[in-house]
């Protein structure tokens, strides 16, 4: 209880420093997606690099981007490898999204993962006809962390493939992308970037509507709306099914205009929640329809040109559909739902033009009234995770970078026994990881 404590300490905190500095001219409108590099607004830039000075491959004259008609199509992406050493054994390996008991894995693991390698396809044309100054651009984005037989044949994830027009005000989008929830995301080498340990969020399909609203030359406020699909992750020992209803989600977030700070960049706060229904089946076709939901604040503060502060919480029940709960929605001896509540809180430094480091803590606790045996069918349940790590990422140049990170991370499990009725807790889990990335953008 003293981690939520400071959890929320910490929010109010940066919330009366934001009252107090209030600052910055307008920030885009829309959210970030996760990534190290590859922002919302740093991907617009790294497109608007390319299509200007940098538009040349080694001189040879020919454009990145090609013309099909009146489309413009750019590719985009990265080759990545992570070499990562765990004292005791994570789950999954490959990346992290908790630690696993000593009591049931004992032994350290050394992993080399090219599979976080990704590629994409920006497409982008003239709007829709009596809509004045907009646009309409098309994404698709792949990875290859899906499901795979061998360390080395991995399988094709679809992370992105959406249709989007906007006047640079109002923007609607169909398709898959990132939720609007929770937008930011900690700036760690981990290829999950927090999920199940803190920072809630994934991709789906959906049916979106964001809209920004000037109330002066310097502030605006941002409403987003969507109807989306849904995602199951409590689908080992349990069946899912959707009802009848969709999921909706919805944030709106203030940015704060002139202050004390001339650095240029803005600074947020943002409120978002998601809420819908789900169908569950259990053993003995004991059929239950469950409701998920979750109230979540963002806050993004950059408080010099070098320094910024992120943090985010969440508190909500049913969360292993947005990548919370230490990815348990459901527990399978009480037959309901799990409730949780974390979040995380992380400030990056740029050193230099070419070097930055970052610093961030990550925690995600399910109430214990609400975990017995979790959604196994081995009666182990996971009831409190947590990691801290540090790092630090060198640009050798536009395309090259190299990673280093430190993660310190602890989870903490317990075996129920339904002859006795009884809860054991197991030996928390404590590993600590060292990853090494390499990451080659185009």
């Amino acid at each position: 209880m003293a981690n939520h404590k400071i959890l929320l300490w910490s929010l109010f905190l940066m919330f009366f420093v934001s009252a107090v500095f209030a600052n910055v001219p307008a920030t885009p409108p829309f959210a970030p997606e996760e990534g190290i590099y590859l922002t919302k607004n740093e991907f617009d830039a790294f497109l608007q690099r390319y299509h200007s000075e940098h538009s040349t491959q080694s001189g040879s004259g020919k454009s990145l981007a090609w013309k099909k008609g009146r489309f413009t199509i750019t590719p985009y992406g990265y080759i990545n490898l992570s070499a990562s050493y765990e004292t005791k054994r994570t789950t999954t390996g490959d990346y992290a999204v908790f630690a696993n008991s000593p009591d049931l894995d004992n032994d350290s693991g050394f992993n080399v993962d090219p599979k976080s390698t990704r590629m994409g396809l920006k497409i982008e044309s003239s709007g829709v006809p009596g809509w004045h100054g907009s646009k309409s651009e098309g994404v698709i984005e792949f990875d290859f962390q899906g499901a795979f037989q061998s360390r080395n044949r991995g399988n094709l994830l679809l992370r992105k493939a959406y249709v989007a027009v906007s006047d640079g005000q109002t923007k609607f989008l169909a398709g898959q992308d990132w939720e609007i929830i929770s937008p930011l995301y900690p700036k760690t080498l981990n290829y999950t970037a927090g999920a199940c340990v803190g920072n809630v969020g994934y991709r789906r399909a959906m049916l979106r509507l964001d809209h920004q609203f000037h109330f002066c030359h310097s502030n605006h406020f941002v409403a987003q709306f969507g109807i989306t699909d849904h995602v199951f992750r409590d689908n080992t020992y349990v069946v899912p099914a959707s009802t009848s209803w969709p999921v909706v989600q919805g944030r709106i977030a203030y940015v704060f205009g002139k202050s004390q700070f001339q650095h240029g960049k803005p600074m947020t706060l943002g409120v978002s929640a998601h809420i819908g229904e789900q169908q569950f089946t259990f053993a003995g076709n004991d059929r239950k329809n469950l409701k998920t939901w979750s109230f979540n604040i963002d806050f993004d503060l950059p408080i010099t040109k070098k320094l910024g502060i992120q943090m985010e919480y969440f508190l909500g029940e049913n969360l292993a559909t947005i990548e919370g709960g230490i990815l348990q929605g459901v527990d399978t001896q009480r037959r309901n739902t799990i409730r949780s509540q974390g979040g995380w809180a992380a400030s990056t430094y740029q050193a230099t033009e070419k070097l930055q480091t970052n610093l961030g803590y990550m925690i995600d606790d399910p109430f214990n009234n609400d975990v017995v045996s979790g959604n196994s069918n081995s009666n182990l349940a996971r009831n409190y995770s947590h990691c801290l790590f540090v790092n630090a990422l060198y640009n050798w140049s536009d395309a090259l970078m190299t990673g280093f990170e430190v993660d310190f991370w602890r989870t903490h499990w317990q075996r129920y026994n339904p002859d006795s009725q009884t809860i054991t807790p197991l030996t928390p889990g404590t590993p600590i990881r060292y990853e090494f990335t390499v990451r080659y953008t185009f």
